[in-house]
C-alpha cells in the first residue's frame, strides 16, 4: 500500500500585494458566472478568470483580476469564508489562491500544481467545502484537506480502488462523516479516524455516478447522473427517492434554509419539509443558462453563463431580474482590437493559424467609450459570423467598418447596423466553391478616405470602398496569380496611401493607388530575406508601417523589416531583412528569432509593440535595436502569453493587449504628437520624496525641443520629442538625481516659432 500526503513547503506559497502593477487596468468579462459564495453581507461571484464582490445593502461592486494578482487561469471553484474573512479560489490547473480583500493581499498555493505524481489534466478543483477550520477540496484525483486557520495543506485522500485517483465532484459532512460524490459512486469516511488517508478507511456505499451532494436538515441529499434527487438513510446507507427532474442538474446547494437544485433554466427550492416552492424558470423572457444560484431572504441570485449575475425577487408571476455584473466586454477570448480617440472596439473572430474560420461562431462585438462598455449582440449585427476586425472612420468616429470572415463587410453608425455589403449587393466575391462565403479579413482607411479591405480566396483579393460608397475590385493579377488558393487577411497602408496585404503562403501583396501599380514581397524576389519554412513563404501574420515609413512584417517564424516598401512598385531592389541585435556578451542575435508574431503596432515615439503567440509582448525601440519592455504572465497582469491583438489609444498612451484569456491595458505615457503646444502637461507635479518613477511631458508636437533647466538657467536635460511626449528620470544628463527646487520646462516647436514654458517642483 502506498500512502500519499501533501506536506507544506514554505517556498511553495507565494505572497503578493494587489498593488504591484501600477499603470495597468483589467477589462475582463463578467458575463459568464460559474460560481457563487455568500457571507458578511456580500455576494462573491466568480467569472471565467476574475471575480467580483457585490454588496446588496450598499449596491457596491468591487472587481478582482490579474491586475490584483489573480492568476488569469480559469476559476473552477470559489468560497468566501466568514470565519476567516477571505476568499478562497480554486483553478482548473490545481492552483489555490487566498484573497484578503481588505488588506489587498493574495496568497498563492502551488502545491497541487507542482505535484508530479498527478497528471496535469487531473488537478482541477471541482468544489470547496468549509467545515470547522478546514476546507475540503474536491479534485479530479481525490480530496485535499486545507487548514484555513494555518493556511496550509493537510492530508490528501486517494479513495479509489487500491488508493487510485478518482474524480470527486463534491463533498459534504454530517455527524463527523465525510461523504464524497464521485463518478464511481458514493464514498464515506470517518473524520475522526486518524488513518483516513488509508484508502481502506473509505467505504463505497453506492456504485452509481453521483453528481452533487449536500447536507440539509441533518440529512445527506444527493443527485445522480439520471437527474434524480435522493436522501441518504444513514442506518443502512440506502438511498430514498425524492424526485426526478427533466433537465440535467448542474448544482445543488443549501441556501437561506432551503435546498436549491439548479438546472439550465430553472431553480427548484425545497423547504425543511421538502415542500417544493414554485421554481424560477423565466426571467424577463431571458433564455437562462444557469451555473448555480443562492438565495437570501426573498431574493435569489442567479449565476448565468450569458447574462452574468442576476438578482431576482421572489414574487408571483414572471419575476424581473436586475443585472449585477460589472461593466465589461462580452467575452475574454479577444481576437482583434481597434483603438481610436477615446474608444476601443473588440471583435471575437476567429480564424486559425491557417486562416480557416471553421467552426463558425456568432459572438457580437464590444465597444468601450471612456469607461463605459456597450456590447452589440449578434442579432444587432444581422447575425454576422466570425467578425474579425474593426476600422473606425477617421472622418466620422461614430462610423465603424466590421470585417466578417464569412459574411462580408458591415457598416455601423452610432452602434447601429446601417448596411451589410456582400456578394449580393456589391463587388465583394465569395470563394470559388461557395458564392456567399465572403471572407473579409480586415480593412484600412487611407488618407484620402477610401477603405481598402481583404477579400480572401477570391479573384480580386483587395477591394476598395470609395468615398461614394461603391465597392471596387483592385487589379493585382499582374503579381498575384494564386488568388483562389491563398487566403488573405490583415491589411495596412502607409502615409502615401499605398496598401499592403498579408497572405497565407504567398508573401505580402501591395497596391499603389496613385499609379495603379501592384507589387509583391515574397521569398523568390531578390532582396527578400524571409524566414526559411517548408512552404515558399512563411505565413504573414502582422503588418505595420512605422513613422519612418518602414514596413514591419510579422510571420509565423519571426520578424522582418522592409526599409524601402515603396520600392516594390518600381524596379528597385527590395530590402527585407531581420533586425540583428548584439547581446551584452557580444553575440549577434536575430530579434524575435523564430517567434510566432501575432501583432505589431507603432506608438507615438515610433517604438514597436510586438505580440507573440506564446511569449507575451515585446516593446522595442524605433530601430528595433533595444528591447524596452517585455511583458508576460510572470511579470505583468497579462492573463496569457498568447497575445491575439494590440491597440494603442494615441491621445492617452494607453496600450491595450488582447489575449485568449482576457483584455488588459497599460499606460505607456507615450502619446501621439499634437498639432500645437496648447495642451502641454507635466506630471507628476510636484515630484514628492517617495516618487521613484519618471516625469512625463506630453501634449508636444512632433520634433519639439524640450529643455529642462534649474531656476538659474543651468541645463539638466534636453530631448527632441518623437511623438507627443517625452519622459525624464529627474537626473542631470543621466548622471545624478537633481536637487530639490523649481525647474523650468522650455519647449520649442520644430518650426522654432511656437513655444511653451512650464514649471515643475521637485522635493527630495
Amino acid at each position: 500500500m502506498k500512502i500519499f500526503q501533501f506536506i507544506l513547503i514554505l517556498f511553495a506559497t507565494v505572497f503578493a500585494t494587489a498593488q504591484d502593477f501600477p499603470g495597468w487596468e483589467g477589462h475582463f468579462s463578467y458575463v459568464n458566472i460559474g460560481g457563487l459564495s455568500k457571507g458578511n453581507n456580500k455576494i462573491v461571484a466568480a467569472a471565467e478568470n476574475a471575480y467580483f464582490n457585490y454588496e446588496p445593502n450598499l449596491e457596491f461592486t468591487s472587481t478582482f483580476s490579474t491586475v490584483n494578482q489573480l492568476s488569469g487561469r480559469k476559476i473552477s471553484a470559489i468560497l468566501y469564508t466568514e470565519e476567516f474573512n477571505f476568499t478562497l479560489i480554486g483553478y482548473e490547473n490545481g492552483l489555490i489562491q487566498i484573497v484578503r480583500d481588505q488588506q489587498n493581499q493574495v496568497l498563492n498555493f502551488v502545491d497541487i500544481v507542482n505535484r508530479v505524481t498527478i497528471a496535469p489534466t487531473q488537478k482541477r478543483i471541482n468544489h470547496i467545502l468549509e467545515y470547522q477550520d478546514f476546507a475540503y477540496l474536491s479534485t479530479d484525483f481525490g480530496i485535499v484537506e486545507f487548514n484555513l486557520d494555518d493556511r496550509e495543506f493537510g492530508d490528501s485522500f486517494f479513495i479509489g480502488d487500491g488508493g487510485s485517483q478518482i474524480k470527486v465532484n463534491q463533498t459534504t459532512i454530517l455527524d463527523g462523516k465525510i461523504y464524497a460524490a464521485t463518478d464511481n459512486g458514493l464514498y464515506v469516511g470517518d473524520l475522526n479516524n486518524p488513518n483516513l488517508i488509508d484508502f481502506n478507511s473509505w467505504t463505497r456505499i453506492n456504485n452509481g455516478s453521483i453528481k452533487t451532494i449536500a447536507t440539509f436538515e441533518n440529512q445527506v441529499f444527493l443527485t445522480n447522473s439520471a437527474n434524480s434527487l435522493f436522501v441518504l438513510n444513514e442506518i443502512d446507507n440506502s438511498l430514498n427517492f425524492v424526485n426526478t427532474f427533466n433537465a440535467s442538474i448542474r448544482d445543488m446547494r443549501v441556501s437561506k434554509e432551503d435546498l436549491l437544485l439548479i438546472t439550465r433554466n430553472q431553480v427548484f427550492s425545497y423547504d425543511e419539509n421538502l415542500n417544493e416552492d414554485i421554481p424560477i424558470f423565466e426571467v424577463n423572457g431571458l433564455d437562462l443558462d444557469l451555473s448555480t444560484a443562492i438565495s437570501d431572504a426573498t431574493t435569489f441570485y442567479l449565476a448565468d453563463r450569458n447574462f452574468g449575475l442576476l438578482e431576482v425577487s421572489e414574487q408571483s408571476g414572471i419575476p424581473t431580474a436586475k443585472f449585477l455584473s460589472p461593466n465589461g466586454p462580452i467575452l475574454n477570448r479577444v481576437f482583434s482590437l481597434t483603438a481610436a480617440s477615446n474608444q476601443l472596439w473588440v471583435t471575437y473572430g476567429e480564424y486559425d493559424q491557417f486562416f480557416n474560420p471553421y467552426p463558425l461562431n456568432t459572438r457580437g462585438v464590444s465597444h468601450l467609450v471612456g469607461e463605459n462598455w456597450s456590447n452589440i449582440l449578434p442579432e444587432g449585427l444581422d447575425n454576422a459570423r466570425v467578425i474579425s476586425h474593426a476600422t473606425v472612420d477617421a472622418n466620422n468616429p461614430d462610423r465603424v467598418y466590421l470585417s466578417s470572415y464569412i459574411d462580408g463587410l458591415l457598416i455601423l453608425e452610432n452602434e447601429e447596423l446601417i448596411l451589410r455589403l456582400d456578394n449580393t449587393n456589391s463587388a465583394i466575391e465569395g470563394i470559388a466553391s461557395t458564392a456567399d462565403d465572403n471572407r473579409i479579413g480586415a480593412s484600412v482607411q487611407t488618407p484620402n478616405g477610401d477603405l481598402y479591405f481583404s477579400n480572401g480566396l477570391s479573384e480580386n483579393p483587395i477591394k476598395r470602398l470609395n468615398t461614394n460608397g461603391v465597392v471596387e475590385a483592385v487589379d493585382i493579377s499582374s503579381v498575384f496569380d494564386e488568388v483562389l488558393s491563398s487566403s488573405s487577411t490583415k491589411i495596412t497602408s502607409d502615409a502615401q496611401g499605398n496598401v499592403y496585404m498579408a497572405t497565407f503562403k504567398t508573401g505580402v501583396m501591395a497596391y499603389q493607388p496613385e499609379n495603379n501599380r501592384a507589387g509583391r514581397i515574397s521569398s523568390e524576389i531578390n532582396g527578400v530575406d524571409f524566414p526559411n519554412v517548408t512552404n515558399a513563404n512563411p505565413i504573414i501574420t502582422a503588418l505595420a508601417v512605422d513613422n519612418s515609413n518602414r514596413l514591419w512584417i510579422g510571420t509565423s517564424e519571426g520578424l522582418r523589416v522592409m526599409f524601402n516598401p515603396s520600392s516594390v512598385f518600381t524596379n528597385s531592389t527590395l530590402n527585407v531583412s531581420p533586425i540583428i541585435i548584439v547581446e551584452e556578451d557580444g553575440v549577434a542575435q536575430e530579434l524575435l528569432f523564430q517567434q510566432a508574431i501575432t501583432e505589431i503596432v507603432v506608438d507615438g515615439a515610433n517604438n514597436k509593440w510586438i505580440g507573440t503567440a506564446d511569449s507575451g509582448v515585446f516593446q522595442v525601440s524605433a530601430n528595433g535595436q533595444e528591447v524596452l519592455n517585455r511583458f508576460t504572465r510572470d511579470n505583468s497582469p497579462l492573463p496569457s502569453n498568447n497575445i491575439t491583438s494590440i491597440a494603442i489609444e494615441g491621445n492617452t498612451g494607453l496600450v491595450y493587449f488582447g489575449t485568449v484569456n482576457g483584455l488588459v491595458s497599460f499606460n505607456s505615457r507615450v502619446t501621439d504628437a499634437n498639432n500645437d503646444l496648447s495642451e502641454v502637461r507635466v506630471f507628476p507635479n510636484p515630484v514628492r520624496p517617495n516618487y521613484t518613477g519618471e516625469v512625463t511631458v506630453d501634449g508636444l508636437t512632433e520634433g519639439a525641443n524640450v529643455k529642462i533647466t534649474d531656476i538659474t538657467g543651468n541645463l539638466v536635460h534636453e530631448e527632441f520629442a518623437q511623438g507627443g511626449s517625452i519622459r525624464w528620470n529627474t537626473t542631470a544628463f543621466g548622471k545624478h538625481k537633481v536637487a530639490s527646487g523649481v525647474y523650468l520646462v522650455l519647449i520649442t516647436g520644430s518650426d522654432e516659432i511656437e513655444t511653451a514654458v512650464k514649471k515643475i517642483m521637485i522635493v527630495r
